[in-house]
């Protein structure tokens, strides 16, 4: 028995120190984070996926498909950034666009459609809940805004802000809608954010596979009692994604009290982390069972 205990000691030692060797020469992903930094801005500060730009704007561009928008044709197509996909979907005629496009804009102040390019907070998120005047992010526009997810990462957390024309409209108002609270202050109005994510990867404007999971976080909220708690968010927020960590897809839509404030979001600092790779996990598998078999023989 004392002979058995040993042998089986010996045995445990031998497969974790073969487990160890061999883990350590897989192949493994690494931890990253998406700053936006590296993509070129052209002087008006923004780019929107024009579809008649040159290079570099176009560098990181894929074509998937056409669809009618009011008559003429809207190119979907998807742009690149270390292994995430973002949609874009740009129509000609009109010079419109939804999906993502990228920006490094810092006007605050400046009300209505013709700054739809702007993140409230003055620019893009320096990490911390603070601003990087002039650094780079991304705005989300309309219910397409997906995001495919880098293969071999899983998404931790994202960065989210309102973006200063959808944050004057709420706090203002416009031509369009009231501004929040209503004239008494009391109206219950709110704009959150919802990200869903799902289980495959988009391969056109729907999206594929099951849902995994929903996140919401709320860009602005007049439900309280107390209306000096009432807010319109005027900074980045990092926002907790590791509930949709089997996701490989992020879709996101918008929801509010208001149907006409402008459906715009700014991101920034999307963290993921790495996974074990497959093969790891089988190898860990296979040795942990030969341990445990040998122990039941002796």
């Amino acid at each position: 028995m004392r002979y058995s205990r040993i042998l089986f000691s010996f045995n445990l030692t031998m497969v974790s120190l073969m487990m160890s060797a061999i883990l350590g020469q897989l192949p493994t992903s690494q931890a990253q984070v998406i700053t936006f930094e590296e993509l070129p801005v052209p002087s008006s500060g923004f780019y929107n996926g024009d579809t008649s730009a040159s290079s570099p704007f176009r560098d990181n561009f894929q074509v998937i498909g056409s669809r009618d928008n009011f008559g003429q044709p809207e190119t979907l197509q998807l742009w690149s950034l270390n292994g995430a996909q973002l949609f874009n979907g740009y129509t000609p005629a009109f010079g419109s666009w939804n999906g993502w496009s990228w920006s490094n804009v810092t006007d605050t102040t400046t009300p209505g459609f013709g700054n739809q390019f702007a993140a409230f907070p003055g620019g893009g998120s320096n990490g911390s809940g603070g601003v990087n005047a002039g650094e780079n992010y991304a705005i989300g526009f309309g219910n397409d805004s997906f995001i495919n997810l880098p293969n071999g990462l899983k998404i931790d957390s994202i960065d989210l802000a309102a973006s200063t024309y959808s944050a004057l409209a709420m706090r203002d108002g416009d031509a369009f809608t009231e501004a929040f609270g209503g004239a008494s202050g009391d109206d219950p109005d709110y704009f959150r954010v919802v990200l869903t994510g799902y289980d495959q990867a988009f391969a056109n404007v729907d999206p594929n596979g099951n849902v995994v999971g929903e996140v919401d976080f709320y860009l602005a909220d007049y439900r309280f009692a107390d209306n000096s708690q009432d807010y319109i968010s005027n900074a980045w927020n990092q926002v907790d994604l590791t509930g949709l960590a089997d996701a490989r897809s992020i879709r996101i839509t918008f929801d509010s009290s208001d149907p006409f404030i402008p459906t715009y979001v700014a991101i920034d600092n999307l963290q993921f982390s790495a996974v074990p790779e497959p093969s790891g996990l089988a190898v860990l598998g296979l040795f942990l069972c030969i341990g445990f078999n040998r122990r039941r023989r002796d």
